[in-house]
């Protein structure tokens, strides 16, 4: 009887362990399944004729890319939209800048820099980036599938930080063999992941350190102030869950001086390391007479929202004022500056007195090093050593860039009290303006 009841609960134990099995396998097949329905969907759409990608990055929070298409008719052409779809219900339209030239359309997304394909917005599955054109010929849009012709590879990014948890987007150019044809795709794949060590969410920079103490006003530094910004913004960010680096704190400060930036343990390094999404960069103004109030310095070519919203609250919150600078003014605290034909003039003449063949700068190209250099292509970084008075920027030519925001808290003659007694107060917006919109 014993050995009926052993051999009985034996039997039972090998059913569900078959079926649990089953269960399993059936679970991995199915998702192979929509992914292989899924590639069928795009392929039926695609053309033959596939679209290249000149130039691809990510800027921020934000996904853009350039790139051509040829044999297009100016006299069938209609309009141009980039499109992400997983293949089935899902498809999200993004706005194109595009002209067309002897047959050959040309296409961008960066209209805003920091706009484009916000990736922490899209859900944890696979999309495929495709070009959509409108011909007068056709009733039904074109779809043209994309093939990497830049000089950049796939990217990998990690979502900012959200209750504890973090994504990872591969931003991949693939060719894939499908019932023995090739076919080449652009693909998002997002996934929960642990955000690596080494990767932080926000990086916070303290002007100037070290040998260079910045504006002073009798004992009181420019770098001495911006450093205990940058601290208590830390705490504060940190506090709200975000993870955060300073590039420079107590123990390394000593070691800064005005042309380091760009060297390994440098600011700039220390924050292209990081592949953050944002940094805000902590100054204070000289005295000039007559000028007084904060002014947040915006990358160019970029939506200027979440500059305005910390503005706004800054304003709000503390007694300071708008800044009274009307120089490369953009709105109320805002500003955006750019290099004039005049600088650019100079940094030739410069150039071609020591030698070295002058930097490729245009009136787009942020004059401040701590937006430009930390933007990667985005924003025309240009330090790659031939001014033999700074090293080497090794991420001038990188197609991941932090999106940056130079903040000067006031002018220190003439704002320093409000600057050292409410602290608190511009810690409370600048936080607050990052939380609703990173």
């Amino acid at each position: 009887m014993i050995n009926k009841v052993f051999k009985l609960v034996i039997i039972i134990l090998v059913i569900i362990g078959i079926c649990f099995g089953i269960s399993i396998t059936v679970k991995k097949q199915i998702p192979e399944m929509k992914k292989e329905e899924s590639e069928l969907n795009i392929i039926n759409r695609v053309q033959t004729r596939l679209a290249n990608v000149t130039e691809i990055y990510t800027y921020g929070r934000a996904l853009n890319l350039s790139g051509e298409v040829n044999n297009i008719s100016k006299d069938n052409f209609e309009g141009a939209k980039l499109v992400i779809t997983d293949g089935g219900e899902y498809e999200e339209e993004y706005t194109l800048n595009y002209n067309l030239e002897d047959g050959k359309l040309k296409f961008s997304s960066d209209i805003e820099i920091n706009s484009g394909i916000i990736i922490d917005n899209l859900e944890n599955k696979e999309y495929y980036c495709l070009l959509r054109l409108k011909l007068n010929n056709s009733a039904e849009p074109k779809y043209y599938s994309f093939i990497n012709t830049s000089n950049y590879g796939n990217i990998e990014y990690y979502t900012t930080t959200k209750d504890g948890k973090n994504r990872k987007a591969n931003i991949e150019f693939l060719k894939e063999e499908i019932n023995n044809e090739n076919y080449n795709f652009l693909k998002i794949n997002l996934q929960d992941t642990n955000l690596p060590d080494d990767i932080y969410d926000i990086i916070i920079d303290a002007g100037h350190g070290g040998k260079d103490q910045g504006e002073n006003a009798g004992p009181i530094t420019e770098a001495d102030v911006a450093l205990d910004y940058a601290k208590s913004l830390k705490e504060s960010l940190e506090k709200s869950g975000y993870k955060v680096k300073l590039t420079r704190d107590d123990e390394n400060s000593s070691t800064f001086t005005e042309t380091n930036m760009y060297d390994e343990n440098g600011r700039i390094t220390i924050a292209c390391k990081s592949k953050a999404k944002l940094m805000i960069s902590f100054h204070i103004n000289n005295g000039v007479r007559g000028l007084n109030g904060f002014e947040i310095y915006s990358p160019s070519k970029s939506n200027l929202d979440f500059a305005k919203e910390m503005a706004t609250k800054i304003k709000e919150y503390s007694s300071i004022n708008y800044s009274n600078n009307n120089s490369f003014k953009e709105a109320d605290g805002v500003y955006v500056r750019n290099y004039t034909k005049s600088v650019i003039k100079e940094l030739e003449s410069t150039a071609n007195k020591k030698g070295y063949e002058p930097y490729n700068i245009s009136l787009d190209t942020p004059y401040l090093y701590t937006i430009r250099e930390v933007g990667g292509i985005a924003t025309g970084a240009y330090v790659d050593g031939r001014n033999k008075a700074y090293s080497k920027n090794e991420y001038y030519n990188s197609n991941q860039g932090i999106e940056c925001y130079q903040i000067e808290l006031g002018y220190i003659k003439n704002d320093l009290n409000i600057i050292r007694d409410e602290k608190e107060s511009y810690i409370r917006a600048i936080t607050e303006a990052i939380e609703n919109n990173f």
